[in-house]
């Protein structure tokens, strides 16, 4: 039996009813998942079976740790199909985001800090575990998509503004220490297991442009890459909303009581409103900062855009999911998107409404 190092609370309601409704394993009306360890328990056990034997228990450990702690929020068709005998497709990729709101601690002075170091070893760790997922489900020359979520959240409790020179210089030290760790487990898994990317040399080009140290880059072209990109930043809005409902992707925050459409079998319905992670941690904290964190209510739209182009040199794939916004743009404004979109090297920017968000959750 596994130790579990440390529980995995839930402070959303909402959070609770995404995982009751999308996660939790059941057959008829028998709850095999009784707690939300139990999922990660059942996940975690998955992703070790196809490690060597001796060291199954080990990895099962660590994954666990990463799940339960909310760092690493796998692909949803793993949390829902892993461990229950149903078979595992993959097509158009294997997906994983590591949630940056939980690499924030806090101390008794109520000052936070942001742990890139871990950030980055949980990269290195998710690169192994979507690995994994591939082999389980034997899929060839798999396509890995790694990203984050909670980037407005984590800049909330550090006390940054989303639109802020220093937001956006934070939000691009958490995508470097994606890139940077997920590279270094990209080599590791080169060495253990083969390596397999067949672009290997554009991917030592875009390792150098991106300052890696001389040591990585030369364990690169001594032991090639198994995968040849891996650091995507793409919505997931059920898992931003499982992890305690933090901001997806790197949208901004949606402010105070804003809804949440659970949809479930069947076509039924719940919406629940809550106000996300960031706000109520920082409301039981007694919003130490001094200052409410700016929310999509009361950003510019160019912030958004401004946020992509800061994380965007540290990610192998164009950021090109749509925008979040309150309202409907006129043809000026977008317009005027478009070509600020083109100035910082993004592609043309689509929009989705923030009320709307149930189109994006089948």
């Amino acid at each position: 039996m596994i130790d579990l190092h440390q529980p995995s609370p839930f402070i959303e309601l909402a959070a609770v009813e995404a995982w009751d409704a999308w996660f939790r394993w059941r057959e008829q009306t028998d709850l095999r998942d009784v707690s939300i360890e139990d999922t990660w328990l059942r996940v975690s056990s998955a992703l070790a079976s196809v490690e060597p034997r001796g060291e199954t228990a080990m990895w099962q450990a660590r994954f666990m740790d990463a799940l339960a702690s909310w760092r690493l929020l796998p692909d949803e068709r793993l949390l829902t199909d892993a461990g229950t005998g149903r078979p595992m497709r993959y097509g158009g990729g294997i997906h994983a985001a590591l949630n940056a709101a939980s690499f924030v601690s806090f101390d008794r002075g109520n000052v936070s800090a942001l742990d890139l170091a871990a950030l980055s070893e949980c990269a290195m760790l998710t690169v192994r575990a979507l690995d994994n997922v591939a082999l389980l489900a034997t899929v060839a020359a798999p396509r890995l998509h790694i990203g984050l979520l909670g980037v407005a959240d984590a800049l909330a409790l550090l006390g940054l503004a989303y639109d802020s020179d220093a937001g956006r210089v934070q939000a691009a030290s958490m995508a470097n220490a994606l890139a940077q760790g997920c590279l270094r487990g990209n080599m590791l898994l080169a060495i253990t297991r083969g390596a397999v990317a067949s672009d290997t040399p554009v991917a030592f080009a875009r390792a150098q442009s991106r300052g890696t140290s001389a040591d990585l880059l030369r364990d690169i072209a001594r032991h090639g890459l198994r995968h040849a990109q891996l650091t995507a930043i793409a919505p997931h809005p059920r898992l931003a909303l499982l992890a305690n409902d933090v901001a997806d992707a790197v949208d901004p925050l949606r402010g105070e009581d804003h809804p949440n459409v659970i949809a479930v079998p069947g076509g039924q319905r719940r919406t629940i409103r809550s106000s996300g992670y960031a706000l109520n941690v920082l409301q039981g904290r007694g919003n130490g900062s001094g200052e409410e964190p700016d929310t999509l209510a009361n950003l510019p739209w160019t912030a958004q855009i401004a946020m992509r182009a800061a994380v965007q040199p540290w990610i192998d794939e164009p950021i090109d999911y749509p925008l979040l916004t309150t309202s409907d743009l006129d043809d000026a404004r977008r317009l005027e998107a478009q070509k600020l979109a083109a100035s910082h090297g993004l592609g043309d920017p689509a929009w989705r409404d923030s009320a709307e968000l149930q189109a994006m959750w089948p």
